[in-house]
Protein backbone atom coordinates (compact mmCIF):
# COMPACT_ATOMS: atom_id res chain seq x y z
CA UNK A 1 0.00 0.00 0.00
CA UNK A 2 1.92 3.16 -1.09
CA UNK A 3 0.53 6.96 0.44
CA UNK A 4 -1.39 7.42 -2.95
CA UNK A 5 -3.60 4.42 -1.98
CA UNK A 6 -4.00 5.34 1.53
CA UNK A 7 -7.49 7.76 2.25
CA UNK A 8 -6.38 11.24 2.98
CA UNK A 9 -5.07 12.05 6.77
CA UNK A 10 -6.64 14.37 9.46
CA UNK A 11 -4.55 17.26 10.17
CA UNK A 12 -1.35 17.13 12.35
CA UNK A 13 0.36 13.72 13.37
CA UNK A 14 -1.00 12.89 17.14
CA UNK A 15 1.41 12.47 20.07
CA UNK A 16 1.76 9.31 21.45
CA UNK A 17 3.65 7.59 24.11
CA UNK A 18 5.95 4.64 24.69
CA UNK A 19 4.39 1.92 27.35
CA UNK A 20 6.20 -0.96 28.18
CA UNK A 21 3.86 -3.32 30.69
CA UNK A 22 5.88 -6.72 30.67
CA UNK A 23 4.26 -7.48 33.81
CA UNK A 24 1.98 -11.40 34.84
CA UNK A 25 -1.32 -11.22 33.59
CA UNK A 26 -4.13 -11.82 35.64
CA UNK A 27 -7.93 -12.60 35.25
CA UNK A 28 -10.63 -10.41 37.13
CA UNK A 29 -10.61 -9.59 40.82
CA UNK A 30 -6.51 -10.70 40.86
CA UNK A 31 -7.21 -13.93 40.12
CA UNK A 32 -4.11 -16.05 39.27
CA UNK A 33 -6.12 -18.51 36.82
CA UNK A 34 -5.75 -17.34 33.48
CA UNK A 35 -8.24 -16.51 30.63
CA UNK A 36 -8.23 -18.04 27.11
CA UNK A 37 -5.57 -16.16 25.42
CA UNK A 38 -3.88 -15.94 21.80
CA UNK A 39 -0.49 -14.86 21.12
CA UNK A 40 1.10 -12.30 18.29
CA UNK A 41 3.97 -12.60 17.07
CA UNK A 42 6.29 -11.60 14.38
CA UNK A 43 10.00 -11.01 12.48
CA UNK A 44 11.34 -14.30 14.04
CA UNK A 45 13.83 -14.65 11.24
CA UNK A 46 14.63 -18.44 11.87
CA UNK A 47 18.16 -19.50 10.07
CA UNK A 48 18.97 -22.09 8.16
CA UNK A 49 21.17 -23.24 10.87
CA UNK A 50 18.91 -25.59 12.74
CA UNK A 51 21.49 -24.97 15.65
CA UNK A 52 21.23 -21.02 15.14
CA UNK A 53 20.01 -19.58 19.13
CA UNK A 54 17.19 -17.89 17.26
CA UNK A 55 15.79 -21.35 15.94
CA UNK A 56 16.49 -23.21 19.27
CA UNK A 57 14.83 -19.86 21.49
CA UNK A 58 11.65 -20.48 18.85
CA UNK A 59 11.47 -24.25 19.06
CA UNK A 60 11.04 -24.25 23.00
CA UNK A 61 8.82 -21.26 22.64
CA UNK A 62 6.57 -23.60 20.33
CA UNK A 63 7.00 -26.40 22.97
CA UNK A 64 5.95 -24.31 26.04
CA UNK A 65 4.20 -21.06 26.27
CA UNK A 66 2.40 -21.57 22.71
CA UNK A 67 0.82 -24.68 23.17
CA UNK A 68 -0.86 -22.66 26.08
CA UNK A 69 -3.01 -20.24 23.58
CA UNK A 70 -5.78 -20.58 21.56
CA UNK A 71 -4.34 -18.88 18.64
CA UNK A 72 -1.09 -18.10 17.41
CA UNK A 73 -0.86 -15.43 14.92
CA UNK A 74 2.65 -14.94 12.63
CA UNK A 75 2.38 -11.47 11.29
CA UNK A 76 5.43 -11.78 9.00
CA UNK A 77 8.86 -12.33 8.48
CA UNK A 78 9.01 -15.91 10.69
CA UNK A 79 11.65 -17.01 8.07
CA UNK A 80 15.02 -15.18 7.25
CA UNK A 81 14.14 -15.86 3.84
CA UNK A 82 11.67 -18.45 1.83
CA UNK A 83 12.62 -19.12 -1.51
CA UNK A 84 10.05 -21.65 -2.90
CA UNK A 85 8.60 -24.44 -1.01
CA UNK A 86 10.90 -26.78 -2.32
CA UNK A 87 13.78 -24.96 -0.66
CA UNK A 88 12.32 -24.02 2.29
CA UNK A 89 10.47 -27.24 3.07
CA UNK A 90 13.62 -28.98 3.47
CA UNK A 91 16.26 -25.74 4.81
CA UNK A 92 13.43 -25.16 7.65
CA UNK A 93 12.56 -29.40 8.02
CA UNK A 94 13.48 -28.45 11.97
CA UNK A 95 11.03 -25.95 11.91
CA UNK A 96 8.59 -27.42 9.64
CA UNK A 97 7.77 -30.33 11.62
CA UNK A 98 7.63 -28.34 15.53
CA UNK A 99 4.53 -26.01 13.74
CA UNK A 100 2.94 -29.25 12.53
CA UNK A 101 2.96 -30.70 16.59
CA UNK A 102 1.69 -27.01 17.53
CA UNK A 103 -1.02 -27.19 15.07
CA UNK A 104 -1.77 -31.38 15.54
CA UNK A 105 -2.00 -30.41 19.12
CA UNK A 106 -5.12 -28.21 18.78
CA UNK A 107 -3.94 -24.62 18.89
CA UNK A 108 -4.75 -22.88 15.77
CA UNK A 109 -1.57 -21.46 13.73
CA UNK A 110 -2.31 -18.09 11.31
CA UNK A 111 -0.02 -16.32 9.42
CA UNK A 112 0.08 -13.37 6.88
CA UNK A 113 3.45 -13.00 4.80
CA UNK A 114 6.16 -10.51 5.59
CA UNK A 115 9.05 -8.72 3.41
CA UNK A 116 11.35 -11.86 3.44
CA UNK A 117 8.88 -14.60 3.37
CA UNK A 118 6.17 -14.30 1.21
CA UNK A 119 6.52 -16.76 -1.26
CA UNK A 120 4.84 -19.66 0.78
CA UNK A 121 2.12 -21.59 -1.12
CA UNK A 122 0.13 -24.99 -1.04
CA UNK A 123 2.60 -27.01 0.31
CA UNK A 124 3.83 -25.06 2.76
CA UNK A 125 -0.33 -24.55 4.55
CA UNK A 126 -0.42 -28.34 3.51
CA UNK A 127 2.92 -29.79 5.66
CA UNK A 128 2.55 -27.47 8.50
CA UNK A 129 -1.48 -27.31 9.07
CA UNK A 130 -0.99 -23.10 9.44
CA UNK A 131 -4.14 -20.80 7.77
CA UNK A 132 -2.72 -18.17 5.65
CA UNK A 133 -4.06 -14.32 6.23
CA UNK A 134 -4.10 -11.48 3.74
CA UNK A 135 -1.40 -9.03 3.90
CA UNK A 136 -4.28 -7.10 5.98
CA UNK A 137 -6.47 -8.88 8.42
CA UNK A 138 -9.27 -7.52 9.95
CA UNK A 139 -10.77 -9.65 13.15
CA UNK A 140 -11.93 -10.02 16.52
CA UNK A 141 -9.44 -11.85 18.79
CA UNK A 142 -11.25 -12.68 21.90
CA UNK A 143 -13.66 -9.20 21.49
CA UNK A 144 -11.07 -6.95 20.48
CA UNK A 145 -11.64 -5.65 16.98
CA UNK A 146 -7.87 -5.51 15.40
CA UNK A 147 -6.37 -4.78 12.09
CA UNK A 148 -3.16 -6.84 11.49
CA UNK A 149 -0.25 -6.51 9.33
CA UNK A 150 3.67 -7.06 8.80
CA UNK A 151 4.06 -3.39 9.01
CA UNK A 152 6.62 -2.67 5.95
CA UNK A 153 3.33 -1.03 4.37
CA UNK A 154 2.83 1.57 7.11
CA UNK A 155 6.36 2.61 6.15
CA UNK A 156 5.56 5.07 3.17
CA UNK A 157 7.99 7.48 3.52
CA UNK A 158 10.72 5.39 1.84
CA UNK A 159 9.56 5.55 -1.46
CA UNK A 160 11.87 3.09 -2.99
CA UNK A 161 11.32 0.33 -0.78
CA UNK A 162 7.71 1.00 -1.74
CA UNK A 163 8.35 0.50 -5.53
CA UNK A 164 10.62 -2.79 -4.98
CA UNK A 165 7.56 -4.15 -2.72
CA UNK A 166 4.97 -3.50 -5.55
CA UNK A 167 7.37 -5.70 -7.70
CA UNK A 168 8.29 -8.27 -5.90
CA UNK A 169 4.73 -8.38 -5.09
CA UNK A 170 3.36 -8.93 -8.54
CA UNK A 171 2.01 -12.21 -9.10
CA UNK A 172 3.81 -12.90 -12.54
CA UNK A 173 6.83 -11.59 -11.19
CA UNK A 174 6.17 -14.37 -8.40
CA UNK A 175 5.74 -17.19 -10.59
CA UNK A 176 8.61 -16.36 -13.05
CA UNK A 177 10.94 -16.59 -10.09
CA UNK A 178 9.46 -20.27 -8.78
CA UNK A 179 9.64 -21.58 -12.14
CA UNK A 180 13.93 -20.80 -11.96
CA UNK A 181 16.14 -23.80 -11.09
CA UNK A 182 16.96 -23.64 -7.51
CA UNK A 183 20.28 -22.93 -7.78
CA UNK A 184 19.19 -19.51 -9.59
CA UNK A 185 16.43 -18.54 -7.26
CA UNK A 186 19.53 -19.04 -4.35
CA UNK A 187 21.76 -17.05 -5.82
CA UNK A 188 19.22 -14.38 -6.89
CA UNK A 189 18.45 -14.70 -2.80
CA UNK A 190 21.66 -14.21 -1.81
CA UNK A 191 21.98 -11.32 -3.48
CA UNK A 192 18.87 -9.06 -3.03
CA UNK A 193 19.94 -9.91 0.65
CA UNK A 194 23.30 -8.58 0.27
CA UNK A 195 21.84 -5.24 -1.88
CA UNK A 196 19.32 -5.12 1.23
CA UNK A 197 21.79 -5.02 4.18
CA UNK A 198 24.07 -2.53 2.19
CA UNK A 199 21.12 0.11 1.74
CA UNK A 200 19.68 -0.40 5.29
CA UNK A 201 23.09 0.27 6.24
CA UNK A 202 22.84 3.76 4.59
CA UNK A 203 19.32 4.29 5.06
CA UNK A 204 17.78 7.35 7.37
CA UNK A 205 16.42 5.41 10.00
CA UNK A 206 13.25 7.57 9.43
CA UNK A 207 12.68 5.72 6.57
CA UNK A 208 12.70 2.76 8.02
CA UNK A 209 10.47 3.45 10.64
CA UNK A 210 6.11 3.92 9.90
CA UNK A 211 5.07 6.97 8.90
CA UNK A 212 2.62 8.62 11.28
CA UNK A 213 0.30 10.07 8.72
CA UNK A 214 -0.29 6.50 7.13
CA UNK A 215 -1.20 5.17 10.76
CA UNK A 216 -3.96 8.36 11.36
CA UNK A 217 -4.94 7.43 7.77
CA UNK A 218 -5.44 3.70 8.83
CA UNK A 219 -7.36 5.00 11.49
CA UNK A 220 -9.57 7.61 9.78
CA UNK A 221 -10.53 4.24 7.09
CA UNK A 222 -11.65 1.80 9.90
CA UNK A 223 -12.88 3.84 12.83
CA UNK A 224 -14.35 1.53 14.60
CA UNK A 225 -11.28 -0.84 14.94
CA UNK A 226 -9.03 0.50 17.68
CA UNK A 227 -6.19 -1.87 17.18
CA UNK A 228 -3.32 -1.69 14.61
CA UNK A 229 -0.93 -4.81 15.66
CA UNK A 230 2.58 -4.95 13.05
CA UNK A 231 6.03 -5.99 13.48
CA UNK A 232 8.85 -5.25 10.96
CA UNK A 233 10.71 -2.26 12.53
CA UNK A 234 12.07 -4.30 15.24
CA UNK A 235 10.73 -1.38 18.34
CA UNK A 236 8.16 -3.21 20.07
CA UNK A 237 6.05 -0.68 22.03
CA UNK A 238 2.40 0.58 22.64
CA UNK A 239 1.61 3.72 20.73
CA UNK A 240 -1.44 5.36 22.14
CA UNK A 241 -3.42 7.56 19.70
CA UNK A 242 -6.39 9.63 21.90
CA UNK A 243 -8.24 8.01 24.24
CA UNK A 244 -9.25 5.53 21.20
CA UNK A 245 -6.81 3.58 19.05
CA UNK A 246 -3.59 1.92 19.80
CA UNK A 247 -0.39 1.15 17.65
CA UNK A 248 1.05 -2.20 18.99
CA UNK A 249 4.47 -3.39 17.96
CA UNK A 250 6.02 -7.03 18.13
CA UNK A 251 9.85 -7.29 18.53
CA UNK A 252 12.14 -9.31 16.69
CA UNK A 253 14.05 -12.25 17.47
CA UNK A 254 17.26 -12.66 19.48
CA UNK A 255 18.13 -16.04 21.12
CA UNK A 256 16.48 -14.61 24.73
CA UNK A 257 12.95 -14.74 22.66
CA UNK A 258 11.36 -11.52 21.97
CA UNK A 259 8.27 -9.06 22.90
CA UNK A 260 4.96 -10.73 21.62
CA UNK A 261 1.40 -9.28 22.33
CA UNK A 262 -0.90 -11.42 24.60
CA UNK A 263 -4.47 -10.82 24.07
CA UNK A 264 -7.57 -12.64 26.00
CA UNK A 265 -10.37 -10.75 26.76
CA UNK A 266 -9.62 -7.87 29.16
CA UNK A 267 -6.87 -6.38 27.37
CA UNK A 268 -4.15 -6.67 25.09
CA UNK A 269 -0.33 -6.39 26.72
CA UNK A 270 2.98 -6.98 25.34
CA UNK A 271 4.96 -9.68 27.42
CA UNK A 272 8.83 -11.29 27.16
CA UNK A 273 8.54 -14.93 24.99
CA UNK A 274 8.72 -17.60 27.03
CA UNK A 275 11.86 -19.66 25.50
CA UNK A 276 13.37 -21.39 28.87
Amino acid sequence: MTKTQIPPSGEGVPSFSFKPDFSARQSPNNSTQKLPFSLVIGDVHLQTEQTHPINQAFLRFLATQARQAHTLYIIGDLFERWLGDDIGLTEYAFAIDALRALTDSGVAVKLLYGNRDFLMREAFWDATGIQPLPEVKHTTIHGHRVMLCHGDELCTLDTAYQHARRKLRNRFVQWLFLKMPKAHRQAIGARLRTRSQAETANKDPALMDVDEQTVLAWFNAWPDTPHLIHGHTHKPGHHRYGNRHHRWVVGDWSAQGAILLVIDETQLKLEPAQVD
